[in-house]
């Protein structure tokens, strides 16, 4: 390029003695010229920034350098950079040359250049003024150089509009400068305080990859551990992953069995039967029986009571003791009668036995009946239609849903869930099976199987021990990808090959992910980031303290709203789990300018400061807001580093 440039320069000097209207080559030979020129011009920028004793040595995005005085706002005087004065003329630094900048009359103006001497030189005039070195850029001078001496960053903006950022490190008189958007990849994060609270903490191998993250909340007065993952590597790569949670708050862990009715639930056949067929019971009686979905030669029916040709409202029957078996109409359903040539209308109904019935509204959604220390039977309530002396009203049915066992109970920092996942790859690397267990040393009881698409995961299938057997399980989740190959959507395979969406993000031009949604409802998978049977459960009734709690509806819901300054490279790398575990797994190309939690916490106006020397800051201040309580709050959170050494 620098040829390119000397080369450039002596065409110009030939054109301009050589011109004389008539050579149409010169016309040619003009239109190259200004094309380069107009290249050069509008491709260029501060890419590099070095320092001598006295000197500032800038280096363009196309080679070529430019040395100036050091500015006065960093140290000394004022240097010798040509920029253009209030008057329209070329001023090097409090020098003004007298010539114009721009053309007047759509004539082209005069652009500065070193000469042969070392001075600035503007067409064929010797300013008189040293340029103090390299090679200048034919068009292209600066017009503003800016230091912020509260974050250390100085902005160098060109007369073409491009604008450079560069982390400005004095230590002991030697001045430094660090390009923002392109960190030097020299500094790993080791801890994250706020004050003398720790935030998170990071271990590293001799490789650099992160052996261990610890992530701290704070309750009141109290800080304890969210959140902690180690890992350990075989040949660079992570073969076992340890994952424990502690809680956030006081909290139960509870385990519920489910009751299955003996009339209406889900019954298994060895062969298809059709998508609905009616079975008459002994007693006279009917059943219905709805095709659900198969897997390995096994057929499964929803079973409802049925009733032919009477369209009984819900009925009640006393079972003696105090509870009641309740009859729910469902739907009615027509079976065409090949002696008759007619069609039978069959009722289907639900059937709930083991019911408590009230005349009145209750005023909860559920109740309990303990029948020994830290164990319950559990009820659902609702309202139902019932005929009562052949008058339909309106009663409150709590219908027996499961058999509940509390399993411990959990202060705030106690550990509730560990995992230990060891990952086997295939020929090419790739993680293809990832067995877990809740006790270290201990056989696993499940597996994940992953296929691939090229490089990208295409498909998780979970299996379980039963016995010596592993059973895969009938639900598997795919996943799809933007043109840039990163992860767009999970989606959820049920037995009959049902999709739904359970995750979803949005990213941007830089591929940072700007939203990030997940789907609440019932799914097998439930939480798709991990699922925790934890509730505040009161050890008395073995129900939540809070009956009245508020479900969203079911579908895709926003997890995180991510903001960026594009004028930074991300400091943190993947270390970003330990200041919002949420984002956990995600690769991050820009610095955070902001973040909404579960459309709960914003944290908002980020600020860097105190920037090391190799550009990474070691101060963060921000502005946020809880959402749901409407409190803002402030924060500064010391980040300290380890180098990585040459």
């Amino acid at each position: 390029m620098r040829k390119i440039f000397f080369a450039f320069l002596i065409i110009s000097f030939a054109f301009v003695a050589c011109d004389n209207g008539n050579d149409e080559n010169l016309d040619d030979l003009k239109k190259e010229n200004q094309e380069l020129r107009d290249a050069l011009a509008a491709n260029s920028k501060i890419t590099k920034v070095e320092f001598t004793a006295t000197e500032m040595i800038l280096t363009y995005s196309n080679g070529l350098k430019l040395t100036t005085g050091i500015p006065e706002v960093l140290r000394g005087e004022d240097g010798t950079t040509p920029k253009i004065g209030d008057n329209g003329n070329w001023w090097i630094g409090n020098s003004d040359t007298g010539v114009i900048a721009q053309g007047q009359n759509g004539t082209d103006g005069n652009s500065p250049f070193i000469g042969d001497n070392g001075n600035w030189w503007i067409d064929d005039t010797d300013t008189g003024l040293a340029a103090s070195g390299a090679d200048g850029v034919a068009g292209v001078g600066i017009q503003s150089i800016v230091f912020d001496e509260a974050t250390g960053v100085m902005t160098i903006t060109l007369t073409n509009g491009e604008e450079s950022k560069f982390v400005i490190n004095n230590t002991d008189g030697n001045l430094a400068a660090n390009i923002m958007e392109d960190l030097n990849g020299k500094y790993l994060v080791k801890k994250i305080t706020m004050g003398d609270i720790p935030y998170a903490e990071f271990e590293y191998n001799d490789d650099h990859q992160i052996t261990k993250l610890i992530s701290y909340a704070a309750n009141g007065y109290q800080t304890f551990k969210s959140f902690d993952v180690e890992k350990e590597y075989e040949n660079a790569l992570p073969v076992k992953v340890i994952t424990r949670r502690y809680a956030k708050e006081k909290t139960t862990e509870y385990s519920d069995e489910y009751y299955e009715n003996s009339i209406t639930k889900e019954v298994e056949f060895g062969e298809y039967k059709g998508d609905q067929f009616i079975e008459e019971n002994s007693d006279g009686s009917y059943y219905y029986y709805g095709y659900q979905w198969n897997n390995e030669g096994k057929y499964y029916y929803y079973r409802y009571y049925a009733n032919k040709d009477d369209r009984l409202v819900n009925e009640l029957v006393s079972n003696g003791d105090g509870t009641y078996t309740v009859y729910s109409l469902y739907s009615d359903h027509s079976v065409y009668n090949d002696e008759t040539s007619t069609y039978d209308i069959y009722y289907r109904y639900k059937v709930y036995d083991k019911c408590f019935v009230y005349d009145e509204y209750q005023g909860r959604s559920e109740m309990s009946i303990k029948v020994a220390n830290n164990q319950f039977k559990i009820y659902s309530g609702n309202s139902y239609s019932i005929m009562v002396e052949g008058v339909e009203e309106y009663r409150n049915i709590f219908y027996f849903r499961s058999n509940r066992t509390i399993l411990g109970f959990y202060e705030v920092g106690d550990l509730m869930d560990e995992t230990y996942s060891d990952l086997v790859y295939d020929s090419s690397n790739k993680v293809e099976r990832i067995y877990e267990s809740k006790e270290e040393g201990v056989e696993a009881t499940s597996y994940i199987l992953n296929s691939y698409d090229g490089d990208n995961l295409a498909k998780t299938e979970s299996f379980k021990k039963d016995a010596d057997n592993w059973v895969k399980e009938t639900k598997y989740l795919t996943f799809t990808y933007n043109s840039a190959g990163l992860l767009k959507e999970t989606i959820e395979h049920d037995a009959e090959d049902t999709e739904t969406v359970v995750a979803k993000v949005d990213y941007d031009q830089e591929g940072n992910p700007t939203e990030i949604f997940k789907h609440y409802g019932d799914l097998s998978y439930g939480d798709v980031f991990g699922y925790y049977n934890f509730e505040i459960i009161n050890p008395e009734t073995g129900l939540r303290y809070d009956s009245d709690d508020v479900y969203i509806e079911a579908g895709l819901h926003s997890v995180a709203k991510i903001e960026y300054n594009y004028t930074m490279k991300n400091f943190f790398g993947n270390t970003i789990a330990g200041l919002f575990p949420e984002l956990y797994g995600f690769n991050f190309n820009n610095a955070l300018k902001g973040a909404t939690l579960s459309n709960s916490v914003v944290a908002g106006a980020i600020e860097y400061k105190d920037f090391n020397e190799g550009g990474y800051p070691e101060t963060m201040e921000f502005i946020g807001s809880y959402l749901e309580y409407g409190e803002s709050y402030t924060g500064q959170l010391k980040v300290e580093y380890q180098k990585i050494e040459d």
